[in-house]
């Protein structure tokens, strides 16, 4: 059989380029500045990056990064708001559909364990925010607002389990969310700082005796809440 050269353009069908729309672009672009900033801020610590670098490691210029957010610290809280969601959704999917209170505990907890080990870059962003947030009266209500996305999803958690469970509280579900929140903090805390001293199911045994002692099957008088 006789061979012969092969037609570059044989066998092959050309892909049209689609034109993106302008808010298609606009999109894309501050996708791509959220993904470098993340990797950027994760290296450097929120006071240790730039805007040259993130607009840089993103491919644009400085410009492209001033036109979509309003600085440093528009496009952390961005970043911020969107790593709550998802770890918002994560610890949803660990805590749901299990079939009682201490077995949600123990569920939701080994997510954050989780977390924790995969992504203690983000932890410490969040840490090294809120210790700058705190201190500066005009950033405050940015943190303070961040923070109260996450006591709002805990609260949801609470008050869906309470109604599937058919349970009651002893205190508001939004001051468990507190509670909560404020020991997923510092379990995460001493953990970053002293991995050996802290069991990964630590959390998962108090958050359960936390839950226990909270609720009470609907209609009774004890604390008991159920396997």
């Amino acid at each position: 059989m006789k061979s012969g050269h092969r037609d570059p353009g044989a066998g092959t069908a050309s892909v049209p380029r689609v034109r993106l729309t302008r808010e298609q672009s606009r999109a894309q672009t501050r996708e791509r500045l959220l993904a470098a900033a993340r990797g950027v801020f994760a290296r450097r610590g929120f006071h240790g990056a730039s805007v040259d670098e993130i607009a840089s490691e993103a491919g644009f210029s400085t410009g492209a990064l001033y036109s979509n957010f309003d600085g440093k610290e528009d496009l952390f809280l961005v970043l911020m708001e969107r790593e709550i969601d998802e770890h918002a959704r994560e610890i949803a999917e660990a805590v749901r559909a299990r079939a009682s209170v201490a077995e949600r505990a123990r569920g939701g907890a080994r997510q954050w364990m989780t977390m924790i080990e995969r992504e203690p870059d983000v932890l410490l962003l969040f840490m090294e925010f809120w210790a700058y947030g705190v201190r500066d009266p005009q950033v405050r209500p940015n943190v303070a607002a961040r923070f109260a996305q996450i006591r709002a999803v805990l609260t949801s958690l609470i008050a869906d389990g309470v109604r599937e469970l058919d349970l009651e509280l002893a205190i508001p579900a939004e001051e468990l969310a507190v509670a909560i929140d404020a020991l997923a903090d510092g379990i995460a805390r001493q953990k970053l700082a002293d991995p050996q001293a802290v069991p990964d199911e630590l959390m998962g045994r108090v958050l359960s005796l936390l839950l226990a002692a909270a609720t009470r099957p609907a209609g009774g008088t004890g604390t008991h809440s159920g396997g």
